[in-house]
């Protein structure tokens, strides 16, 4: 299973995970917001993803499927 297969089957299971939870589901310790950002980012460029939020540590952003 890809990464971007892994992170659509996380958001559908459980709606509105931040990038860092995302991170933590699937690196578990070893996750970081980075690791998905991109991954993220793309998927939300494709129309798998909708992204929610302004991002920052105040109101992070959150995915959903579309």
């Amino acid at each position: 299973m890809t990464i971007h297969e892994r992170i659509l089957a996380e958001v559908a299971r459980k709606p509105h995970l931040t990038e860092q939870d995302l991170a933590y589901a699937l690196f578990g310790q070893d996750g970081y917001q980075q690791r998905v950002n991109g991954d993220c980012r793309w998927l939300v460029s494709q129309g798998r993803l909708q992204r929610n939020g302004v991002g920052g540590s105040s109101d992070p952003f959150t995915y959903t499927i579309p």
